[in-house]
């Protein structure tokens, strides 16, 4: 399929729902639609003819719609000349088992599907044939399980469905189909449509909504290409929390963990609790993390007290975020350990003010579990916040989602939004070695064979996302404070780069390569132009306006006595009772009872 020009949704008299979603949706991806109401009272197709070269776009009708239209011959004759003599392709979406949609659906593919059934609403199996790859890309031949909170339609297809190309399933039952009508590419969708300002929770995340959100996204990206937002590299990483640079912390073995990197073609990060950088020897620094190792080093919390980033004092963590950098760069000068400005919250956990602790202390990015703070407030995040590669709702900086390594689906939906792939595992997850952790590589690779591994400074610097204009030029959103952007092209290009900015008044310039170079705000968003040249890497950098800064000592004697014990405790859990249950069990409540772990 080539690429379109232009999406247009044939309407009723007014928008329905699912009208006013796909509208919202297709924006979201960069697509801008334009509705034409069908109920009007001259030749809908010689409306859109006017404005539009036939081939140039493709035409949208929920199944509601289509229905209406279906009643009405005139109606339905001037439809059929505009799908079979103008559009490119048409996507029925909102299908429902209702009868006069089920006929519409039936005359529309000339009864290639020859009915809808619903399924009860339950658990379901969604299931993305490796047969339609070339549509569903990194999740071909994936499947995943939800709770649907609706009824799902699926279609049944008859015996002169021989060529349609099966998409997505519903417990083994079609509900995303692709078929050709003469020159025209037919796509029809059963699921419901996103709401892309409907809130999200910790309990109730964007995984719940990939049945609404996944055929509509290839629906866009195969008519689309590269007109609509697409990512440009595929990335993993996977990021170890806690452990010391030892020979061994816990189950982890680095040895082992070295040849099985090499051997599997993955590269690690370490989370590393700048506490511990008095700690850490020149000698097992040098041999582990070396220029030519694929492991690096970000950083893990302060001290990794209790719930240390989720406090709400603004002063307080101010401190702990500088602090943690000193002593990261303490590590660095005595043993040659280059660290890279990430932060992983301990547990997970963090406020709204914390992550302005990060900005204001120049981290370029925080990657966690969650991207959900403690004291989230009311629709804070919503759906549409989980379709970028990072969160940056708050104060525009970056927070990046890692998975644990549960579900492999997960991992694909992130190569798939042109998110990084970020694997989060604890020393435990090595118990048995690391052939779990390379099977799951293979299988990333499986999916995505030109996956790559960089450090997690050199992979979130270059993440970003961008679509063509159709004046030529190229229009790039970034995301984290130094951005590295590389021409691909084999001409010259001009890129309109973009960064969400809430603030301008925070913004004290922007280097391009070095040089200042003439920026504008508008609407939430940081706006400049470049130029480059084919291959040409340009370097841009937001530079904040320089915050008033206090110095960043430690926090006294009693408390890093009250660290210690913390530090000690947990090293003796990983290294000592974790291979004992029992044990491990009554340390864990002698813990939590000392108020020192994040569980408390």
């Amino acid at each position: 399929m080539r690429s379109l020009n232009h999406l247009i949704l044939l309407t009723g008299q007014e928008l329905t729902a699912g009208d006013r979603r796909l509208m919202a949706f297709a924006s979201s991806m960069g697509v801008s639609p334009q509705s034409v109401s069908s109920g009007e009272g001259s030749s809908f197709p010689q409306r859109i003819l006017d404005e539009f070269q036939p081939g140039t776009f493709c035409l949208a009708v929920g199944a509601e719609t289509l229905a209406h239209i279906n009643d009405t011959s005139t109606s339905r004759s001037e439809l059929q000349r505009l799908i079979d003599e103008y559009s490119a392709a048409l996507l029925v979406f909102g299908c429902t088992d209702s009868e006069p949609e089920t006929n519409a659906i039936s005359w529309l593919t000339s009864g290639a599907i020859s009915g809808i059934i619903s399924l009860p609403s339950q658990s379901v199996d969604f299931e993305l044939p490796r047969e339609a790859i070339s549509f569903s890309k990194q999740l071909g031949g994936l499947s995943f399980s939800g709770v649907c909170r609706q009824l799902v339609s699926t279609f049944t297809l008859s015996s002169a469905a021989t060529a349609a190309e099966v998409i997505m399933t519903a417990n083994q039952r079609p509900v995303f189909v692709q078929m050709n009508r003469g020159s025209c590419e037919l796509f029809l969708v059963s699921t419901a449509l996103p709401d892309l300002d409907e809130p999200l929770t910790r309990e109730h995340g964007i995984e719940e909504h990939y049945d609404e959100l996944i055929p509509v996204m290839i629906f866009l990206r195969h008519c689309f290409g590269e007109s609509c937002w697409h990512g440009i590299e595929s990335t993993a990483r996977l990021i170890i929390d806690d452990p010391l640079l030892s020979e061994r912390y816990g189950f982890l073995d680095y040895g082992i963990l070295t040849e099985s990197m090499q051997r599997a073609r993955y590269g690690t990060s370490m989370a590393f609790i700048p506490w511990n950088y008095w700690r850490t020897s020149r000698r097992n620094t040098e041999r582990l993390a070396g220029e030519s190792s694929r492991l690096s080093i970000c950083v893990h919390g302060c001290d990794h007290t209790n719930k240390e980033f989720e406090a709400r004092d603004a002063a307080l963590l101010g401190r702990k975020a500088g602090l943690a950098l000193r002593r990261m760069e303490s590590l660095r000068k005595r043993t040659g350990a280059v660290f890279e400005p990430v932060m992983v919250f301990p547990q997970g956990r963090f406020s709204r003010a914390a992550i302005m602790a990060l900005r204001d202390n120049h981290y370029l990015a925080a990657v966690n579990s969650t991207c959900f703070p403690q004291d989230i407030g009311r629709d804070d995040l919503k759906v549409g916040d989980f379709l970028r590669p990072a969160i940056t709702r708050y104060n525009g900086f970056p927070i990046f989602l890692r998975h644990y390594p549960r579900r492999l689906f997960d991992f694909a939906f992130d190569l798939f939004l042109g998110r990084p792939a970020l694997i989060v595992a604890h020393h435990d997850y090595f118990r048995e070695g690391c052939r779990a952790l390379e099977d799951l590589v293979a299988e990333l690779y499986q999916q995505e064979p030109d996956l790559s591994w960089p450090t997690l400074t050199t992979q979130l610097m270059r993440n970003c996302r961008m679509r063509n204009l159709s004046n030529g030029s190229v229009e790039v959103q970034f995301f984290t404070r130094q951005f590295q952007f590389a021409n691909r092209e084999l001409t010259a290009g001009h890129f309109l780069l973009s960064k969400d900015e809430p603030d301008p008044v925070a913004i004290e310039g922007v280097l391009v390569d070095g040089a200042s170079v003439p920026f504008s705000v508008e609407n939430g968003f940081l706006k400049l132009e470049v130029n480059a040249e084919p291959g040409q890497v340009r370097n841009v950098e937001v530079v904040d306006r320089e915050q008033p800064r206090q110095s960043t000592p430690g926090f006294g004697v009693a408390h890093n006595a009250r660290v210690l014990l913390r530090r000690g405790l947990s090293e003796f859990r990983d290294n000592t009772l974790a291979r004992h249950g029992g044990l491990l069990e009554v340390a864990q409540s002698v813990v939590r009872r000392l108020k020192v772990t994040g569980d408390s």
